[in-house]
């Protein structure tokens, strides 16, 4: 009996990474490869049909977004100008000497004090208000004013409408904590005005950077 002489199957093996895709093309069908072309030509297409939609998208939303940022900053901005609108009120003229100044200054501050009252029984400040500190401003070492001599016409005080005390101790310097108040007092004529300071209670807001500034009827500014 006679054998057929069989020649072994032959195969080709696989390439490497990079020539993967090539080799993989070529051994597409033509209708797979024709149906390959045409599917890629479309995604193409509808690319460039969608994407500057996408990108028209894109900027709506940002810009949207910008503007929406811009009205929050103009309401928080309009609510801290009601806050600190100035409130205006008058004693005697203290032309007569140190003493009259003092007095017109104490009872500036108990406005101030009245004020920061009012607010807490309306809601707006945390309470209890238990009273008024008030300083010269800008805080000096000797802490003397203008209430101090006749020298000076107008007088510039930091307020704290006090809501706790700290007593001084063997760590502490002691202090007061509350709500912050500016006021500009017009020795002369007697005639005074002062403003809430946008903020939470604190000492620290009396120097700090604020967002929008004391009006200078109340002292602001340099």
């Amino acid at each position: 009996m006679q054998t057929q002489n069989r020649q072994p199957d032959r195969y080709e093996p696989l390439p490497g990474v990079i020539d993967l895709p090539g080799w993989l093309w070529r051994r597409l069908p033509t209708l797979a490869k024709v149906g390959f072309v045409v599917g890629l030509v479309a995604l193409v297409a509808v690319a460039l049909l969608i994407g500057p939609g996408i990108r028209q998208s894109k900027s709506e939303r940002a810009r949207a977004e910008q503007q929406q940022r811009a009205r929050a900053r103009s309401a928080h901005v309009a609510s801290i100008r009601r806050e600190q609108r100035p409130r205006f009120a008058s004693g005697p003229a203290a032309i007569t000497g140190v003493a009259a100044r003092r007095r017109l200054l104490g009872a500036a501050s108990a406005s101030v004090l009245a004020d920061a009252r009012r607010r807490a029984a309306a809601g707006e400040l945390d309470g209890p208000i238990k009273a008024i500190d008030c300083e010269p401003f800008p805080r000096t070492v000797a802490r003397t004013g203008a209430e101090d001599s006749t020298a000076r016409r107008f007088g510039r005080y930091a307020c704290i409408a006090v809501t706790a005390e700290f007593k001084k101790s063997e760590v502490s310097s002691g202090g007061v904590v509350g709500h912050p108040y500016r006021m500009r007092i017009d020795f002369d004529s007697g005639r005074y005005a002062f403003c809430k300071v946008s903020g939470h209670p604190g000492e620290g807001l009396l120097t700090a950077r604020q967002l929008v500034p004391v009006p200078r009827v109340c002292g602001g500014g340099l």
